[in-house]
């Protein structure tokens, strides 16, 4: 799942300010700072459909947080669609580029963060092809409640991936931390595309459970992962009729920590 990471790494991150927050002699974080993780998954899923055909997925995070909440990150990871090459250019993409800036506020306790998201296939070329490239607006709040912190996300595409039209998603994440270096999470979605009921599919749901244990600079999750669609409704999502079938998954993410400049 895509946004696994960063659900991952910002709640890191909120732990991280509270912490700091709390420390009287601590001195004030950077106006701003370089950011970067690595990871390697088992299997990459965006909202509970495999982008890499089930394969081992290397992805990597280079951004900077700025003052007042202000972020911007370049994430990319390998991407096989699980479809033959086609002639006029290739329907499927051998890596994905994402390009994001947002900012966070503090509403009383609860973290609003509001983000515009451009999901980018730099070598798909099919010709005649709607765009596989997309835009959303993201928004999100997060609060915690004790060792339990919810986060619901609301996502908006004007224009869907490959002409799907409009496209709208919701998700609830929960996350419960065990201890100080084990949690677990459950993740609930919905996704309504326009244009998928004209073409023998449907808007579709999906979830995922699992835990995280973190050492150090290292984090390393496992999770079941699944959708409600059938075979025959797949193929309007994914090009094989396989990638939208439930399947365990796991992350291992090396973030180095931040580069104050």
């Amino acid at each position: 799942m895509k946004n696994l990471t960063k659900i991952l790494l910002g709640a890191a991150s909120l732990m991280a300010t509270a912490t700091v927050a709390m420390a009287d002699d601590a001195p004030p974080p950077p106006d701003w700072a370089l950011v970067a993780n690595v990871a390697v998954q088992s299997d990459y899923r965006f909202r509970g459909i495999t982008q890499n055909d089930k394969s081992v997925t290397p992805e990597g995070t280079l951004g900077f947080t700025g003052p007042d909440g202000f972020y911007g990150n370049l994430w990319a990871a390998k991407t096989n669609w699980g479809v033959a090459r086609a002639s006029g250019g290739t329907n499927n993409p051998s890596f994905e580029l994402d390009e994001y800036v947002g900012k966070h506020t503090d509403l009383w306790g609860t973290d609003l963060n509001v983000e515009a998201y451009y999901y980018s296939y730099p070598d798909f070329h099919l010709k005649g092809s709607p765009k596989a490239s997309f835009f959303e607006v993201i928004t999100q709040l997060t609060h915690a409640f004790g060792p339990l912190t919810v986060v619901g996300t609301w996502a908006y595409s004007p224009e869907f991936s490959l002409g799907g039209g409009t496209g709208n998603y919701l998700e609830g994440t929960g996350t419960f931390a065990v201890n100080d270096w084990l949690s677990i999470s459950g993740n609930v979605g919905h996704q309504w595309v326009q244009n998928a009921k004209y073409n023998g599919s449907s808007d579709y749901s999906h979830f995922d459970i699992g835990a995280t244990a973190t050492y150090k600079t290292f984090a390393l999750d496992a999770r079941y992962v699944a959708t409600d669609l059938k075979k025959s409704q797949c193929g309007f999502y994914m090009g094989t009729s396989n990638a939208c079938s439930g399947g365990f998954m796991a992350t291992l993410t090396f973030t180095p920590g931040a580069f104050p400049w």
